[in-house]
């Protein structure tokens, strides 16, 4: 477990909503199931110690955009540190278009996910993926996690309800047992 991940969770545990950092191999996971080498615009929403963001970056075609938007500020510094050539925004995923407004992004191809769905209300779910879909490209793909197990508990399935009223197209790619705890991949499209 990283310092920084130990240090937001003691100072602002509401703001992290993972037990441990995701591995490795739930990061290569999601960096296969969103075609990032393919991508010309990719953002990373909850980026928290950068378990995803240095396998989004080395799978980036080199003329592609990133940016990533961390909520805690602990989190944001030290993701900033890690990984001191991206664009790592201090912001809330609920105004994810304002963000890539600012920055002047085009609409992505990908928005990698590792935010805390289950601990989220129903509003702010749908606030989120409001804001993915209508910031996501017409061939764009969103790719999340949930843990497996907890999925079944009555927050993952009202997260996979949610999911179902804003995307047409939703998968689920196979367990990833080697995270803990294990989880498995959604990507969705229109």
């Amino acid at each position: 477990m990283s310092l920084g991940f130990f240090r937001a969770l003691v100072r602002a545990p509401g703001s992290v909503g993972a037990i441990w950092p995701s591995s490795p191999f739930l990061a290569e996971a999601i960096v296969r199931a969103s075609a990032i080498q393919n991508a010309a615009c990719v953002i990373e929403l909850g980026p928290g110690t950068g378990a995803f963001t240095g396998h989004i970056l080395s799978s980036l075609h080199k003329d592609a955009r990133f940016a990533a938007i961390e909520k805690c500020p602990i989190l944001t510094r030290s993701v900033s540190k890690k990984f001191p050539h991206a664009l790592i925004i201090e912001g809330c995923a609920t105004e994810l278009g304002s963000h890539l407004e600012k920055e002047n992004m085009p609409k992505p191809n990908a928005i990698v996910s590792g935010l805390p769905w289950a601990a989220f209300s129903e509003s702010l779910q749908n606030g989120i993926l409001k804001e993915v879909e209508a910031a996501l490209s017409s061939d764009g793909v969103f790719s999340t996690f949930a843990y497996y197990g907890p999925h079944h508990l009555p927050a993952g399935r009202r997260f996979r309800k949610t999911l179902g009223q804003t995307f047409g197209d939703i998968r689920r790619m196979p367990v990833v047992v080697r995270n803990f705890p294990p989880a498995f991949v959604y990507t969705c499209r229109r």
